[in-house]
């Protein structure tokens, strides 16, 4: 489980995943919420994508765990960096997956930026 959901965490990191409203349908549940970093609360719509230009995710530290069956809980350091000026913003995350009609999709997520 552990690997499957890794995989599906860097799929929702992938530039060409992030423009695709279909590919986020996949993977994103109706019902998806985002705790977001910048400590807005986001509700899913299904035309939504989170395409950035020049930007580049590395996942650390990733664990998960079974909540439940058909529930898992991934969290994981994760670094974004800006490719123009080369920084970096660093952050704490934290995804909730359940198991609907066979497939993974997250139902939950949240980032908390590291200073």
């Amino acid at each position: 489980m552990e690997e499957t959901i890794l995989n599906l965490e860097k799929q929702l990191l992938d530039p060409i995943v992030r423009k695709s409203a279909d590919k986020l349908k996949e993977l994103l549940s109706d019902e998806f919420v985002e705790f977001c970093s910048s400590g807005e609360i986001y509700k899913y719509n299904p035309n939504d994508t989170f395409f950035e230009e020049n930007v580049s995710f590395n996942i650390m530290n990733f664990t998960c765990a079974e909540l439940t069956e058909g529930y898992a809980l991934a969290t994981y350091k994760v670094d974004k960096i800006y490719k123009e000026d080369n920084t970096t913003k660093s952050s704490i995350r934290s995804s909730i997956w359940k198991l609907i009609d066979d497939k993974w999709k997250m139902i939950f997520h949240q980032g908390t930026l590291i200073k």
